[in-house]
C-alpha cells in the first residue's frame, strides 16, 4: 500500500477541512496554529454550504461548507479525521492527510490513505506506517504561532497540567503524586468521563480538577504565565518520542516540561532528561521531582532550541 509521493519544491496553499467531532485537545490545536500561522481557511463539512463563518477557536474561523462543493475545491488538507466522518473518504478523490498518532489507522483511512498524500507529526508514527503499512509520508514538525505572551515573576513552584484527561494521558499518575506533594499539580483540561469514573474516582480527581479552559491563546497565556513546571505524563502505544502541543506551549511559555519515560523509552526523541526537561517513571519520581523543587534556568533556555523548527513550519 503506498501513497502518493508530496512535492518537496514550494508549498501548497492549502484549504483546510477538519472532519472530527472533538473540539478539544491536540487536532483542534493543530488545526488553529497551522490555520493562523500560514492564513490558511478552514472548512468543516455541514449539510448545506453556508457563507457566514463560525467561531472554531484561538481566534480562527470557519465556514460549513456540502461535501459536494467541498470537494470542487484544491489542494485540500485533512487536519484530522475520526469515524463520524468516513462516510465522506469515497467522495474525495485528491487530498493531503495528517495522521496524528496510531489510534487513526482504521481501515476506512488506511483505504483513502491510498490514494491521499501523506503528513505525519512525528517519527515514530512515520516508522510505522512505512514497516507495518507500507505507506510512504512526509514527517513535518507541528506548526506553531507565536502567539502574544507575557511571563510575570514566578513566587511559588507552581505545576500545572493542561493536557486532556484521558487514559493515554495518564492523570492518574499524577494524582497519585499529589498525595505525596506540599503544592499538588494542578489540573486542567476537557475531560474523558469513562477515564474519569473507572480510573479516578478514588484518587480525589474532584479536588485538584480545576475544569476546561477557553479555547484561546489568551487562555493559555493566563494559565501558564506564573506556572514554573508543567507535567504531561502522555503515553500512546506505538507513538512517542516527538512533540504534543501542550508540550510546546509550555516550551513557549518558559515553563519546565516534566514527561513520561514511557513518551521517549526506546524511541528516537530531541527531549533530554536534564538537559531540556525532566523525565519520570512513576508518581514517587514525580513527587519527589517536584518537592525538590530544582533550578529551570538551563531547562527553559535549552528547550527553546527545540521550538525552532516549529516556528519555522516549512513545507506546510
Amino acid at each position: 500500500m503506498k501513497s502518493r509521493k508530496i512535492n518537496k519544491k514550494r508549498p501548497t496553499k492549502y484549504n483546510l477541512v477538519y472532519m472530527a467531532k472533538p473540539i478539544y485537545g491536540g487536532w483542534v490545536s493543530m488545526t488553529a496554529h497551522l490555520a493562523k500561522k500560514k492564513n490558511y481557511k478552514l472548512y468543516k463539512i455541514g449539510n448545506n454550504t453556508e457563507q457566514k463563518t463560525r467561531p472554531y477557536g484561538y481566534e480562527v474561523e470557519y465556514r460549513n461548507m456540502s461535501i459536494g462543493d467541498l470537494v470542487k475545491l484544491p489542494n485540500l488538507l485533512i487536519t484530522a479525521i475520526d469515524n463520524k466522518y468516513y462516510h465522506y473518504l469515497p467522495y474525495i478523490k485528491n487530498a493531503t492527510i495528517v495522521i496524528h498518532d496510531p489510534t487513526e489507522l482504521k481501515k476506512e483511512v488506511l483505504e483513502a490513505m491510498r490514494r491521499f498524500k501523506v503528513i505525519t507529526i512525528r517519527e515514530t508514527v512515520r516508522n510505522l506506517l512505512k514497516n507495518k503499512y507500507n505507506i510512504k509520508s512526509v514527517f513535518l514538525y507541528h506548526p506553531f504561532y507565536e502567539f502574544p505572551k507575557h511571563k510575570l515573576k514566578i513566587s511559588k513552584p507552581t505545576a500545572i497540567s493542561i493536557s486532556r484527561v484521558d487514559f493515554d494521558k495518564h492523570t492518574d499518575i499524577i494524582l497519585k503524586a499529589n498525595k505525596k506533594l506540599k503544592l499538588p499539580i494542578q489540573i486542567y483540561g476537557a475531560i474523558n468521563r469513562l477515564y474519569v469514573y473507572h480510573k479516578l474516582k478514588k484518587l480525589n480527581f474532584k479536588k485538584y480538577y480545576k475544569g476546561r479552559f477557553d479555547k484561546s491563546f489568551e487562555a493559555i497565556n493566563n494559565l501558564l504565565d506564573d506556572v514554573k513546571f508543567v507535567v504531561d505524563m502522555s503515553a500512546i502505544k506505538n507513538d512517542g518520542g516527538g512533540s504534543q502541543y501542550t508540550f510546546l506551549e509550555a516550551i513557549y511559555m518558559d515553563c519546565a516540561l516534566i514527561l513520561s519515560n514511557q513518551w521517549v523509552k526506546g524511541v528516537k526523541t530531541p527531549f533530554k532528561h536534564n538537559v531540556n526537561c525532566f523525565i519520570v517513571s512513576n508518581e514517587d519520581e514525580l513527587a519527589e521531582l517536584l518537592n525538590r523543587n530544582p533550578n529551570t534556568d538551563k531547562i527553559v533556555k535549552n528547550a527553546k532550541k527545540l521550538l525552532v523548527k516549529h516556528l519555522q513550519a516549512r513545507r506546510w
